[in-house]
């Protein structure tokens, strides 16, 4: 069931992705995952199968350290806060 809709509004701080003299994550990087994670939220009636959509998404930025356990956590933070849920990072594999 969905909650509410809702506007993921995470910053790079709070992803935790790479922003440092070696890779700094654009801003429109950002932008778009935050959007496409609204979406997914919107769209996805489970925490878990949430969770594997959004990490799926976060793949294709893994040269920004998307795919790093850290960026995983943030995204299931907000997955539990949503949901009112309380998945860990590996809840998708269960599916």
């Amino acid at each position: 069931m969905l909650i509410s809709p809702h506007k993921v509004e995470l910053s790079i701080s709070e992803w935790d992705c790479y922003d440092n003299s070696l890779c700094r994550t654009p801003q429109e990087v950002v932008d778009t995952i935050n959007q496409e994670f609204s979406i997914i939220l919107d769209t996805t009636h489970s925490p878990r199968y949430a969770q594997e959509r959004i990490y799926h998404f976060l793949s294709e930025y893994a040269d920004y350290g998307f795919s790093d356990s850290e960026c995983h956590q943030a995204a299931t933070e907000v997955i539990n806060l949503y949901y009112k849920s309380n998945i860990n990072r590996w809840e998708f594999l269960s599916i």
